[in-house]
């Protein structure tokens, strides 16, 4: 069953994927592109870049996480996230998203960074996956990837297309297979 407060729900429980977790003070790599940036700037009007953005260095576990994360774009990800530059992600403060409020996200859904609304999904060789979050709620009240799927109120066509505006705003050209066409003589 749908359940549009199961975020707000797993906040209030502080377990929310907006919160970095001790164990892994990285956390996920979750870069903010510039289109993603512009969409955030254009909501929040009055709001300053520096204000709601870190600089983070592409430290060698950043960009192996994200080689992992894009396992066929690896020397892509080597040219856009090059050793010892920077790269941005959502400020946080006392290591929680600034965006994140009592009941959830202040941005609406359209103004999140992909990151944000494909989470805890990913797709590897065009197959759904499931990251592995215990903190998750979701992940926790559902057993499979259709319930997951359905209690966060998305469909695998949503996701796929967020993972795809991911490679277009990151530059990361992907070559997609042609349907082959039957040709018949």
């Amino acid at each position: 069953m749908t359940n549009p407060n199961i975020c707000g729900q797993c906040d209030s429980m502080n377990r929310s994927c907006c919160t970095l977790r001790a164990e892994n003070n990285e956390g996920l790599p979750a870069p903010v592109s510039e289109p993603e940036i512009k969409r955030i700037l254009i909501f929040l009007k009055d709001k300053k870049r520096e204000l709601l953005l870190d600089s983070r260095n592409n430290s060698p576990q950043f960009i192996r996480q994200m080689s992992i994360l894009f396992p066929d774009m690896a020397d892509s990800v080597h040219k856009i996230f090059p050793v010892n530059k920077t790269h941005f992600d959502l400020k946080t403060q006392e290591n929680t998203c600034i965006f994140k409020e009592r009941n959830g996200c202040l941005l609406p859904n359209e103004a999140r960074p992909h990151f944000c609304r494909i989470y805890p999904f990913w797709f590897f060789d065009d197959e759904l996956q499931i990251f592995e979050d215990p903190n998750c709620l979701a992940l926790g009240n559902c057993r499979t990837i259709p319930e997951v799927l359905l209690s966060l109120g998305t469909n695998t066509e949503k996701l796929k297309q967020i993972h795809a505006r991911i490679y277009e705003d990151w530059g990361l050209s992907r070559s997609i297979p042609q349907e082959r066409k039957k040709v018949f003589l």
